[in-house]
């Protein structure tokens, strides 16, 4: 469900983006903190901790998937202003940039795509869902989805890998049911809330760098409580192809994660150490696209 962001939680919001940094026991809520930090947002460090801004984009983008039309920091003085006494439209429109403060909640729920024809429980009814190329399909946060317990759900960090699901066909079995889900739209946030309700198995299909395990280790292993299990999808030959290629970009961005480690995921932590023997950072898609389609 959408977070309710507090004057106070805004105020803080407003002096990280101006100073780019804030002292973290300034921000009081831990669910918000937490959503930013898995979408990359920002970043802790240092004794005492602090809060670093990484993307003020990603952010923006964090607080408008709950519900605030946000595009400045500008924008940030009318959540703090406002208080508990609304202001009218013309109070708005004479010093914001929109009127419309509050977005609609209609986009939260979850996108996904299948291969193949599914059969599904969906508000209480058996359903079937259809594969289409190129498209996706949306479920409101009001409906209710079930899944047989042989259905695997492969969480997706990118939604143009959920509409073109069969580039990736090659890389799982056949002869096993998959449900396509992307977990990183920052129009909707409910997907981690339907994450925790989820008792099958679970595979992350994700960036091929320390950010993308970052994401899986840290936001999204612990919605899975109730999950048979968790993996992280990596490719036979995935060292193999990045050696074959060279294809090594930025590494700068990825060295505050260099303490993540996988223990209970022998295969994760052989690529967490490669990714740091060789500073690669591969993005999901960019390297399925070039090199995983056969």
């Amino acid at each position: 469900m959408a977070i309710n962001i507090t004057e106070k939680n805004f105020q803080a919001i407003k002096i990280l983006l101006e100073d780019k940094y804030i002292v973290k026991s300034l921000f009081s809520s831990k669910k918000l903190l937490d959503e930013f930090i898995g979408c990359n947002c920002v970043y802790i460090s240092g004794k005492p901790a602090l809060i670093y801004l990484n993307d003020d984009e990603a952010l923006f983008g964090v607080i408008k998937s709950n519900g605030y039309n946000v595009n400045c920091i500008e924008d940030l003085d009318y959540f703090i202003e406002q208080n508990e006494n609304p202001k009218s439209r013309d109070e708005i429109a004479d010093k914001y940039s929109h009127t419309k403060r509050v977005e609609s909640k209609s986009f939260n729920g979850l996108m996904i795509s299948v291969f193949d024809k599914l059969e599904v429980i969906y508000n209480e009814k058996k359903q079937y869902f259809y594969p289409l190329e190129g498209s996706g399909l949306f479920l409101h946060y009001s409906s209710k989805l079930q899944l047989d317990d042989d259905v695997i759900v492969v969480g997706v960090e990118n939604p143009q890998v959920v509409w073109n699901i069969n580039k990736y066909k090659h890389l799982f079995n056949k002869e096993k049911k998959y449900l396509f889900l992307c977990i990183s739209e920052y129009k909707t946030n409910y997907q981690y809330t339907w994450l925790e309700s989820f008792s099958g198995e679970y595979i992350h299909f994700g960036d091929f760098d320390l950010a993308g395990i970052n994401i899986y280790l840290n936001t999204i292993v612990p919605k899975l409580k109730k999950a048979k299990s968790h993996s992280f999808l990596i490719p036979d030959n995935i060292y193999e192809i990045i050696k074959k290629k060279n294809y090594m970009l930025d590494y700068s961005n990825q060295t505050r994660y260099l303490n993540i480690t996988s223990k209970e995921d022998n295969n994760l932590q052989k690529l967490i150490e490669f990714i740091k023997d060789n500073k690669i950072t591969i993005e999901q898609e960019d390297l399925s696209k070039r090199l995983f389609n056969p």
